[in-house]
């Protein structure tokens, strides 16, 4: 803790820290969950269908970007480091936002993939990833970055 910092202001940089590795906890345990979901099933095709080829969706992409930030750029510096200062609790928050909309995207994106609902007239066999899959999972990691890039600038100039 800095002496010279007022305790009021220690105290909600706290309160900011563990709203962010909340956060990030939570989206990082919901996506290893649904990887370990998509992982179990890929491996139960490629057990009934040895001949066909097992990939991941990309939809699946959005989930493991999601849990890369939550993990490497929330937890892993506001953890590691002994007094995160005003630039990592920018990155934590923007990382937070960012892989919050990628978790969002995930489901249009897998509905897609599996030709439910969405996409549910194309025929023939799936690819990995589908046409719409594809635009859904690309507009989001868009957005994703544009809101990223907006909270880090606006954090810093708070």
């Amino acid at each position: 803790m800095n002496f010279c910092q007022p305790r009021a202001a220690s105290a909600q940089k706290v309160g900011h820290m563990e709203a962010y590795l909340t956060v990030a906890c939570i989206l990082s345990g919901f996506g290893i969950a649904v990887l370990m979901f998509r992982i179990q099933r890929e491996l139960h095709m490629q057990e009934r269908h040895p001949d066909s080829p097992n990939w991941l969706a990309w939809a699946d992409y959005l989930v493991i970007g999601s849990i890369a930030l939550s993990l490497l750029l929330v937890v892993l510096p506001l953890v590691a480091l002994p007094s995160p200062g005003k630039q990592a609790l920018a990155f934590a928050a923007a990382s937070c936002a960012a892989a919050t909309i990628l978790l969002a995207g995930y489901p249009p994106a897998i509905l897609d993939h599996y030709r439910i609902e969405i996409g549910a007239k194309r025929k023939g066999d799936r690819n990995k990833g589908e046409p719409i899959e594809k635009v859904l999972v690309l507009l989001t990691a868009f957005i994703a970055v544009a809101v990223f890039a907006g909270v880090v600038a606006w954090r810093l100039a708070l």
